[in-house]
């Protein structure tokens, strides 16, 4: 192993134990509330949990990580009047085509359309102050997570006036108008999917 391998590899190593470590810590710390389970701020971590594997995590019943893809599964968007709950599940069924041949019905029905999601930031432009960015299924960085592909990312934009975000790596929940296309740098798509006119909430572990 090349010694820049083994460099990258150590740095790597740590970006993945300083998160678990964190994680871990907020986890203990956090209070459950009765807003319901990521609903209006209540933690994806919180004491207790579900039983098994995601019991260990502090995940809550209903909740568990995929271990083949390392995203979070069963976590409902809340139910906000004048919006439509949004899930991974059901942008990431679809395996993109050029000019977004074959896009089922399911996904279609949301263009246009209020939505609310619960996702990660992923940074895009900026990394403090951040008003544009892509919503993510899951943290994915060096060593860690899966990269979300054009299925899994949204490209969000805050609505004007809202105060610029931190770089956060807790969990986010976004509310705003989804729009279905190709989004185009150089001919190159970047996109499929976006969300304008955003309003985002960090929500505490």
């Amino acid at each position: 192993m090349r010694w820049f391998d083994r460099i990258l590899l150590i740095i790597c190593t740590l970006v993945v134990v300083t998160i678990w470590f964190e994680g871990y810590h907020e986890a203990a710390d956090a209070e459950p509330k009765d807003d319901g389970v990521l609903g209006s701020g209540r933690p994806i971590l919180s004491k207790g949990g579900a039983e098994g594997g995601s019991a260990a995590l502090g995940l809550p019943a209903g909740i568990r990580i995929d271990p083949a893809t390392g995203l979070l599964v069963g976590v409902v968007p809340p139910d906000i009047p004048g919006t439509k709950p949004l899930t991974w599940e059901v942008l990431r069924a679809y395996e993109y085509q050029p000019g977004l041949k074959g896009i089922p019905e399911t996904i279609k029905q949301f263009d246009g359309q209020k939505v609310v999601m619960i996702g990660f930031l992923m940074t895009v432009f900026e990394y403090d102050d951040i008003k544009e960015f892509h919503l993510v299924a899951s943290h994915w960085s060096c060593c860690y997570g899966v990269p979300p592909g054009l299925e899994g990312a949204v490209h969000t934009k805050l609505k004007d006036g809202e105060e610029g975000l931190p770089n956060t790596i807790k969990p986010i929940r976004v509310v705003g108008t989804l729009r279905i296309g190709e989004i185009k740098e150089s001919e190159i798509v970047y996109a499929i999917y976006s969300i304008d006119d955003a309003e985002v909430v960090i929500m505490d572990y």
